[in-house]
This record gives structure tokens, C-alpha cells and sequence, in this order.
């Protein structure tokens, strides 16, 4: 179950870059991508945690056995997801940025799970965006 969850997150990260890079290729007017951390630890680590808890359950000799090392390596997984995340996230807004978007900081916002990101190509877009935005409230 773990596996399938770690699958699905690098599918999901995989397609995102993909589609970005396509965007930018293309020139799009608007670039929208997720950072998301927090999916990380919600998608990835809390399964993790589950599937070690579970086998604790069913087969407790051999998790009691291995206790230290499995903390040690929950640890490292959690460090190495987390730097993960930072880096592929600032190495997609210097890619964005470098092809030369502006960041609308007043059209991003923030959910639960993820930080949304808006480039657009001029501050004019930006602009009619956060307008759009307050008509719809």
C-alpha cells in the first residue's frame, strides 16, 4: 500500500514538471503549479507509518528487533521527501521565472495541502486575474 501511494506522488509530481515544461514552451499566458509539501507527508509518510504499524500488529517480533534502524530510516525518509520537495519546487519557480513570468502573489493562495502558484506573462494578466477573482466573490 506504501509503494502505491509513493507510485501515485512521483506519477503526480512526474506529470506536473512535464506539464510545466510544456507551458513553457509553448509561452502560455498563466502557469499554475502546486508546491506541495503537504501532500508529501499526508500521501506518502502517514501510509508509510500505517504499514509499519500494522505489521507491529500481526508480526511484532520482527519491527521490536529492528526498532532502532526502522526510526533511523523513517527519519531519513522524512528528511530526504522533504528536501526533495524544496528542490524540485525552487528548481520549477527558477525554470518559470528564468523563461520570464512574473509571479502574481495576489491571484496565489494556499490550501490545505499544497501552495498554489500563479506565473503570468506580464503584470497586466496578473492584474485581470485577481480582478476575475474579486468578481466572483
Amino acid at each position: 500500500m506504501p509503494t502505491y501511494f509513493f507510485l501515485v506522488g512521483i506519477f503526480i509530481g512526474y506529470d506536473e514538471f512535464r506539464r510545466i515544461l510544456a507551458e513553457i514552451k509553448i509561452q502560455a499566458e498563466i502557469i499554475k503549479f502546486g508546491n506541495r509539501i503537504g501532500f508529501i507527508i499526508v500521501g506518502i509518510v502517514i501510509p508509510v507509518v500505517h504499514f509499519i504499524g500494522a505489521v507491529d500488529y500481526f508480526w511484532p517480533k520482527p519491527i521490536q528487533q529492528n526498532k532502532r534502524a526502522l526510526n533511523i530510516s523513517l527519519i531519513i525518509l522524512c528528511i530526504a521527501l522533504l528536501i526533495t520537495a524544496f528542490s524540485c519546487s525552487s528548481w520549477m519557480k527558477s525554470k518559470v521565472e528564468n523563461a520570464g513570468y512574473i509571479y502574481c502573489r495576489n491571484d496565489s493562495g494556499i490550501s490545505a495541502l499544497a501552495k498554489i502558484l500563479i506565473y503570468t506573462k506580464d503584470m497586466e494578466i496578473c492584474e485581470a486575474l485577481v480582478a476575475a477573482q474579486h468578481e466572483r466573490k
